[in-house]
Order: structure tokens, then sequence, then C-alpha cells
């Protein structure tokens, strides 16, 4: 081949990339401004990534037809038939977007109570989930295999919820716990009561009278005005003695 011809390869190469940054920015600037609707915006950045890389297959392309003409006859037919495919591909995206933005709208007011960041990872995780799972699905439907892609996303995805399902039957179990010896000492304390706990079941003395008794926990106030909440299981697992008027009850 000619140094003509590699010239013009070089020239298409770079001139392909050239023409896909250029793209890339206007469909950003085009669907991205201020005053767009949500979901064109949010799309703004998957499609122009498509748009860069359409000018760089455009630039491949052309280098191809320099280096071997003939390789390029059956191109329309092929570029036919995969246009379809692209576009469903794009649909897909832009639908992607859409159902994120439903999403997180619908999901916000169950979050209104947790803290300020929890609720912008709930929410980013939840609209990351979504646009995950279409960009899987636009892939495929270019015809790219994603087999790989689909197992190492369902091991990471199983893996999460297994971690998720031991870290709530975890807690779970010592809230239950907490709250099944709630229930018990129900029926040996009252509000008014005064008690005192070992040093050792706690850390540190703890005795005063009880001003409340919470699903987990006994609240009690001690003669310096301090309030302490004391585990409800410290005091099943420990010697209490409980000052009900003149009588004492070791518990």
């Amino acid at each position: 081949m000619t140094p003509t011809k590699w010239i013009i390869v070089g020239c298409a190469l770079v001139g392909g990339f050239v023409i896909g940054m250029v793209l890339s920015k206007i469909i950003n600037s085009l669907l991205g401004r201020d005053g767009r609707p949500q979901p064109l915006q949010q799309a703004a950045g998957p499609l122009s990534g498509l748009g860069f890389w359409a000018g760089v297959v455009g630039g491949l392309l052309v280098a191809l037809g320099v280096l071997s003409p003939s390789a390029l006859d059956q191109l329309p037919k092929d570029l036919i038939a995969f246009l379809p495919r692209l576009l469903s591909a794009a649909i897909i995206v832009i639908g992607a977007n859409v159902m994120a933005q439903f999403a997180t709208a619908a999901i916000a007011p169950a979050l209104s109570r947790a803290p300020g960041p929890v609720q912008t990872r709930v929410l980013q995780a939840v609209r990351g989930l979504i646009i995950a799972m279409a960009a899987l699905l636009a892939v495929r439907q270019l015809g790219i295999d994603t087999t790989v892609i689909n197992l190492g996303v369902a091991a990471i995805f199983f893996g999460a919820s297994a971690s998720l399902t031991l870290l709530i039957g975890l807690g779970g179990r010592t809230v239950a716990t907490e709250v099944a010896s709630t229930r018990a000492l129900r029926r040996l304390l009252s509000v008014g009561d005064t008690l005192t706990l070992e040093a050792s079941a706690a850390g540190g003395s703890i005795g005063g009278e009880v001003i409340a008794i919470h699903p987990t926990s006994v609240e009690v106030v001690t003669e310096s005005g301090d309030v302490q909440l004391v585990p409800s299981s410290a005091l099943l697992t420990s010697t209490v003695t409980v000052r009900r008027g003149e009588s004492d009850i070791d518990a």
C-alpha cells in the first residue's frame, strides 16, 4: 500500500475521533441545557457518549474502505439491518432514565425520616440499579454477548442480598432478645420502683428510680439526676434489687 493511502487512513482515524468529540458536545448541549425535560437531561450523558463512538466508528469505516474496498460491499445491508437494533437500544436507555425518575420520586416519601446522606445513597442505588439493568438490555439488543457480564452482575447482586440478609437477621436477633427480656421484666418492674444493679453487669454502678419501660430498655433516673438507659437483657442476666415501698425483691 502506498504512503498516500496510509496518510488517508491516519486522517480518517483522527478525523473520526474529532467528529465524535464534536457530536458528543453538540448532543450534550442540546439535551442537557436548562429547560429541557428531566429525562432528556439525564439521558444527555449516555447519548453524547453514543455520538462520540458513532464518529469513531465512521472514521474506522473510512479507513477500512481505503485498506480493503471490497470489505464495504456488504456494509449498507448490514447497516440497514443494524439500525433497528441501535434505535431500540437508544429507546431502552431513555426509557430507563424515565423509570428511574419515577422510581426515585415514589421512594423518596418513604425515606423522608431517614438522614439526608442515607436518602441520597438509597436513591442513587435505586437509580444506578435501574440504569445498569437497562444498559445490559441495550447492549444485548445490539447483539453483543453479555453472558459473562450477566453472571458477574448476578454474583454481585446475590452477594449483596446475602450480606443484607445476614445483617438484618443478626440485628433483628439482638432486638428480639431485648424485646423478649422487656416482656419478662414488665411482670417484675413498674414505673416508680427503685432498682440497684451490680456494677459488673453494665460496666458501671446503676441505681435509681424507674421512670419508663421501653420496648428494649429500662429508663432510670439516678440520685444525681442523670438519666440512664439499661438494656433489658442486662437486668435479666444479673442480680437486681428492686424496692417497692418497704419491701425488697431480688430479680
